[in-house]
């Protein structure tokens, strides 16, 4: 059987079940007497799913929804309490910060440790560690004692441990979210490559854009049971929906202009400007919008996109607009831009708005820097009208011949 026949990862009925005890006497107490004093958690109950080698599968859902239990499932850090799991090829892991690490080993050290828990020669492993050294740009630290590591620079060796062994299934938790822009850009590039030299991922993140790039399929997890799944797109869009519903999505009450650009960033918004409408931030349905927006860079080297969201106050996403997307080319060449973005005729007919503004990098994956003006602009109508946008649209009367006569046309008709 040939290895694209035969799925990266079965997962079927996969359950995990932890004990809890009120106190450790508990514990005790039913160790003495066989007498049950526990209660039964179930991190993960009866999850299946395929996934084929050279696909990416995400996994969405709120916190305490069993995504990080099952992940350590699939990487072999935990076994399930019940359950049939099948893996096939090397798999390498970014879960918890710090997790297989010896925190008296130096950097280097761990990384001889780690590679032979993946299975790697000596020979492989003296082959590999200049690169995974070189990945992690932890410079002298390197030889330094874990221990004395920041959880960036426990991510950082993490990460090119994990990614420069060459694994045939790469399992990455939301370890990506802590460190400097920098080489979080880094990684997102590494996985990029990842994915499209055919590497099977899975990925849990809250980052609803990146599922959306990395992975094919997504798996919603609540409360341990599977609430969704199927294409990335699909899922998505009922998880962000369960969202806006229970009134999770909270907007920021920042100023776009007082907003901090993210630390460490080589590009900055300086300003995001609702432009030409005499100072109003109130519309009708059909005026012209524009958006003017300055962008600064370190370096004019530095390949640059810019995306725009349009969200109601209350969530619901309206529109969204990149220049990526639309087929312009980045930004380069300088280090100041100022870009307008227009809408001729405003298709909305009611309702408050939110302005979301991103600083992309030339691949649109990081996101150097962002903007969220709330309230950035009202639309009025002269009356009531009900939807949320104006449609352009015809109406047409065609008249047809009844199916049968009537007698008074038989006797006229002859």
């Amino acid at each position: 059987m040939s290895r694209m026949a035969t799925p990266a990862i079965q997962a079927t009925d996969l359950t995990k079940v932890y004990r809890t005890y009120a106190n450790p006497w508990h514990r005790l107490r039913e160790a003495v007497t066989g007498r049950p004093c526990h209660r039964e958690l179930r991190a993960v109950d009866d999850v299946s799913f395929r996934l084929d080698h050279g696909q990416g599968l995400a996994l969405v859902g709120e916190n305490g929804a069993g995504k990080s239990t099952l992940l350590k499932m699939l990487a072999g850090i935990t076994a399930p309490s019940s359950g049939a799991l099948t893996t096939r090829g090397k798999i390498a892991s970014i879960l918890e910060l710090g997790s297989g690490f010896h925190p008296e080993f130096t950097g280097r050290q761990n990384i001889v440790l780690n590679a032979a828990m993946l299975g790697l020669s000596r020979a492989e492993v003296e082959e590999k560690t200049p690169d995974i050294v070189a990945f992690s740009e932890l410079g002298h630290f390197i030889d330094q004692p874990v221990k004395t590591y920041s959880t960036g620079m426990s991510m950082r060796l993490g990460f090119a441990i994990a990614t420069q062994v060459d694994p045939d299934i790469l399992i990455i938790d939301e370890a990506l979210s802590v460190g400097d822009g920098y080489f979080q850009k880094k990684c997102m590039d590494r996985m990029g490559r990842f994915v499209a030299e055919g590497g099977t991922l899975l990925f849990c993140s809250h980052a609803m854009y990146y599922v959306s790039v990395f992975c094919q399929q997504a798996l919603w997890l609540r409360e341990g049971r599977t609430q969704a799944h199927g294409p990335v797109d699909q899922v998505v869009r009922e998880y962000e929906t369960f969202l806006a519903l229970k009134g999770k999505r909270a907007v920021g009450g920042e100023d776009a202009a007082a907003a901090a650009p993210r630390a460490g960033s080589p590009a900055r918004l300086r300003t995001v400007r609702l432009a030409d409408h005499g100072g109003r931030s109130v519309y009708r349905t059909g005026e012209p919008l524009s958006l003017e927006i300055e962008v600064a860079a370190d370096s004019p080297d530095l390949d640059l996109h810019v995306g725009v969201g349009l969200n109601r106050v209350d969530g619901t996403e309206v529109a969204a607009f990149s220049t990526h997307l639309d087929g312009r080319p980045p930004l380069r060449g300088d280090t100041r831009y100022t870009l307008r973005m227009s809408i001729s005729q405003l298709p909305l007919v009611k309702g408050e708005f939110t302005l979301y503004v991103f600083l992309l990098d030339g691949s649109a994956l990081h996101v150097y820097d962002e903007r969220i003006v709330t309230a950035a602009f009202r639309v009025d109508s002269e009356a009531y009208r009900f939807g949320l946008v104006d449609v352009d649209h015809v109406w047409e009367l065609k008249t047809t011949m009844p199916a049968t006569r009537t007698l008074l046309e038989a006797e006229v008709l002859g």
